[in-house]
Formats: C-alpha cells, structure tokens, sequence
C-alpha cells in the first residue's frame, strides 16, 4: 500500500482509517490530485480567503490545504478520526483547520467551495442546497470524482442547487466539474420519512441515510426473522441507520434499554427522530456516533444487532464489519446474542466462527444469511 502523497501543496503520508496493515487501498484518488493540481494554479489567491472542503474521507485535502486553514465539512465520525490522525502523522497543528458535522450550520462566507463527490447523491444537493446564504456568484465551486461515480444526474443536481456548470477533460479516470452560483429557490426537503409496512410507524432520514424511500430488503428480512430471548435487559443497534431495527428491538423488548450507535451523524439523527415520532416515553433509549464500539463497556450487553456495511464511501471491503464483529463479541455479556444479517455472497460466517466458536444460520433466503451467535 502506498502511503505517500506527493502533491504541490505538501508532501504526506496518509492512510485510511480504520487501519488495516493488510488494507491494500491508498487513502487518496485521482480526483485528490486532480483537484490540488487545479488549485495549484490559484494558490496565490487562497490565502486569507474562507475555504469550505466537503467530504474529504481520508484528509488529503485537509492536509494538503491546512496552511489556509479550511473548514472540512462531514457526516462520517470515521473521516473524523482519519483526518485527525493524518494530521498528527504529518505533524500539522490540528487547530489549522476545523471539523464540523453534515448537520452543522455554516460558519460564514466562503470564497471557495471544495467538494469531493459523494457515494450519496441526495447528500450532495442537500449540501449545495443548503449553500446559498453562505456564496455567491464570485465563489469559487469545484465538484472533483472519479468518472465511473459520475452519473449524468450529478449535472443536473448542481445546476439545480448551484447554477451553471462546466466540466474539464478526464484525467487518470477523474473529473472535476466547476459550478458558478446563481440565486436559487430550492428547498431542502429533508429529513424524509416512510411508513414501515404494515405497522403505524414512519422512519425518518435525512439525506446521507441507506434507503430513505423505503425499507431495505435485508433490513425487512431480518425484523422478520428477529428472535424472541429471554432476559434481554441491554441491547446495541449497531451501524443503527434510520433505527428502524432499533425501533422494533424497542417494541419487542419494552424493558431494555437500547443504545443506537453510527459513525455517521446523519444516521444517528434519523434514529433519534424515528424514536421521538415514535415513542412517548423514551428515557430508554440512548444515541451515539462512534466508530464501531470504541469506548463501550467490555462484557456488559445482553444483545447486539447489526447489519454491517461493506462499503467505505465508493470502495467495497470488509474491514468495518470485521471490526464491529470483533467489538461485539468484547462487548457482550458471557450468554450475550449477537445477531448478523448479510449479503449471501459476503464471508462473514467463516470470521464469526473465528470468534464465537459457533454460529447458528437461523434464516436464509436467495440474498441474505442472518446468523446468530451466543457468547
């Protein structure tokens, strides 16, 4: 893997987060170089202007830029952390820029606008949309990402929420699109909701959430395959998302308390808007952004549920779920359920067993495992 960074604002070494000493992806594309390169050009304008960067997962272009001290927007707790620690590596005073969450207001004006492309596309017009109090037509807006993560519909996204675009040639497979702000009158329509099937409760997202218009398929077949155990006092949705499964956990066990845990910021939102619009008395119900179960308690809970992700922003990999399957098992009580829903194409069951000893398939269907393990 190589860690090096070269690029013309500062040399660095980077690596993405969580580390994995078997992870095999730098912690930096084509479309980061792409757009310092472009910026590169201009760098005699940046200083002392107000720089918005968005969506930076690893830190290349926070710390490439961090001697113009940039605000870094971002819903990931993960990018957070891998930022951070890029800085530190890299020994640049982490006051040099500052972090705030997708769900944050604006700090000011800004003079440019610097945005790498997002897996979620309803999260980038959420975060353009929201922009207009905060530019204006002398901002600089640039839209950087790789040209297979480039549907049309991004064109149409920022010229609806920004103004008039022009695009430049690809280069390495990347793109970078630059957008000229234009007054508009587009709403933010979020956060959304929809009525879970056959029940009166509506699930609420904001829009950097898995799913928002409906239930998922694998979400849908494990609450209906979710078991009935005995003397549940402590439950973790982990990876909660809207909080759906948390929801119905809530129901199910009305004694436990339950934790719902995301490392993105959205995610932990919309659960606790689904339990508030939900649930009169919700004193049992606790919300976290985490990274996996940093910090938890070892041997303190009766059950976890988790539908792990295997992608980090446009890559695929298993190394966030292993995690969360490792933390679990150190987190539950001895007796503790764990209880996993899963692609059928993922090997999952093979690293559970690693750890549980043995691994129950209690459904399965064409697409999806769910697997349950006692600790």
């Amino acid at each position: 893997m190589n860690t090096q960074f070269d690029n013309p604002f500062l040399p660095l070494e980077l690596k993405r987060f969580p580390y994995d000493k078997n992870q095999t992806l730098q912690a930096w594309d084509a479309a980061d170089e792409y757009l310092l390169n472009e910026l590169s050009n201009q760098k005699v304008h940046l200083n002392e202007k107000n720089i918005l960067i968005f969506n930076d997962s690893f830190g290349a272009l926070a710390c490439a830029l961090a001697e113009f001290t940039p605000y870094v927007m971002t819903d990931s707790y993960i990018s957070e952390l891998a930022i951070q620690h890029n800085l530190a590596t890299n020994k640049i005073d982490s006051k040099s820029i500052e972090i705030i969450n997708s769900l944050t207001k604006h700090k000011g004006q800004y003079d440019y606008v610097i945005v790498k492309l997002p897996k979620i596309l309803d999260y980038l017009g959420y975060f353009l949309s929201n922009l207009s109090n905060f530019i204006n037509s002398e901002t600089k807006i640039i839209i950087a990402g790789m040209v297979k993560n480039m549907p049309k519909s991004v064109w149409n996204i920022i010229e609806k929420n920004i103004g008039s675009t022009t695009t430049s040639l690809a280069k390495k497979k990347a793109r970078l699109i630059f957008a000229t702000y234009s007054e508009k009158d587009e709403k933010n329509a979020f956060p959304t909701y929809f009525n879970q099937e056959n029940t009166s409760l509506n699930i609420y997202n904001h829009a950097n959430v898995f799913s928002k218009q409906s239930l998922d398929i694998g979400t849908r077949f494990l609450l209906q395959n979710l078991p009935k155990i005995q003397n549940i006092k402590t439950i973790i949705d982990l990876g909660c998302g809207n909080g759906i499964v948390g929801l119905n956990l809530g129901l199910m066990y009305p004694d436990a308390k339950i934790i719902f845990t995301d490392e993105s910021y959205m995610a932990v939102d919309s659960a606790k808007l689904t339990i508030e619009k939900n649930i009169i008395n919700r004193d049992k119900y606790t919300f976290l952004v985490n990274n996996c179960l940093d910090g938890f308690d070892v041997n303190a809970t009766d059950l976890i549920v988790c539908n792990p992700p295997f992608h980090q922003s446009h890559t695929i990999g298993m190394h966030i779920a292993l995690k969360m399957f490792k933390q679990s098992y150190q987190t539950l009580k001895k007796g503790g359920h764990f209880i996993v829903v899963a692609n059928k194409h993922l090997p999952y069951q093979v690293h559970l067993k690693k750890l549980f000893g043995t691994t129950t398939l209690a459904a399965s269907n064409k697409k999806f495992s769910i697997f349950r393990m006692k600790k």
